[in-house]
């Protein structure tokens, strides 16, 4: 797509709008599964819920690239996020979890982004999509085949496509040697921040899940740069997003069978 065609992705997201949701009931066991999987997820669904604010602030932006169009798509993306949110609730209540209403990480997230500009959120929300797209597919590796591991293959595919709707919009905002700087230097210390966040907060799921935090922190790192350069006009081979998604301590099978899983 092109940078500034936001008539493309505001077709391209409502073309997916019209899905329906899962049913709630999931005959699978998951009682071997640690709880821990479940208050994770539960953080995450929280996170997915918000958004409404950066919809009026796209849609009276006066942002050079922005416009009608823009608005109208970042209107369905956050639609779609309210739909993971639903897909993580069920998620949650399959692993006999129970939904949460206010967590420190999601206060902490929406007062960042209200002393923000629209620049910034969107920066804020990519870095919540590399999070997310590296978080949900390494629990996804890391679960039996089924259905819960469909629901977050299915959220993992939405997630690579919202990174390239924000890094379209951060390029468009970035034609300059040193508004590219000054980006690089901001967004590697949003990721950090955001991936430090996340793993002191989630460190009980991903040691019962088996994950390492230098595997986490490194898919992250090798994520982030990729959406860096996509935002800096650095030429990068096709889906070099989903290579990065392949984990060489996983089965070949078991990779396919979560990249091929749909709802």
């Amino acid at each position: 797509m092109e940078t500034e065609n936001w008539k493309q992705w505001r077709e391209f997201f409502a073309a997916r709008s019209e899905r329906r949701l899962p049913g709630l009931d999931d005959p699978q066991d998951y009682s071997a599964l640690p709880k821990s999987l479940a208050r994770s997820l539960a953080v995450f669904q929280l996170g997915e819920s918000g958004g409404g604010s950066i919809v009026q602030q796209a849609a009276g932006s006066t942002i050079p690239a922005a416009g009608p169009d823009y608005a109208s798509a970042m209107r369905l993306f956050v639609a779609e996020e309210h739909r993971h949110a639903a897909i993580l609730a069920i998620c949650v209540r399959n692993l006999g979890g129970t939904l949460i209403h206010q967590h420190w990480t999601a206060r902490l997230f929406v007062r960042a982004r209200r002393l923000l500009g629209l620049r910034l959120k969107v920066m804020v929300l990519l870095a919540a999509e590399v999070v997310g797209i590296c978080y949900y597919h390494l629990l996804a590796t890391r679960l039996p085949a089924g259905r819960l591991r469909s629901l977050l293959a299915q959220v993992v595919n939405d997630e690579r496509s919202h990174l390239h709707f924000h890094c379209s919009f951060l390029r468009s905002q970035v034609t300059t040697g040193w508004r590219r700087r000054v980006f690089v230097a901001t967004w590697r210390a949003a990721m950090f921040v955001a991936a430090g966040i996340v793993l002191l907060d989630h460190r009980h799921a991903l040691r019962d899940m088996g994950l390492s935090p230098s595997t986490v922190w490194r898919r992250w790192t090798a994520y982030s740069r990729l959406a860096e350069r996509l935002v800096c006009r650095t030429p990068v081979p096709v889906d070099a997003d989903l290579a990065l998604l392949r984990e060489p301590d996983v089965p070949r099978r078991v990779l396919h069978e979560v990249s091929a899983s749909t709802v």
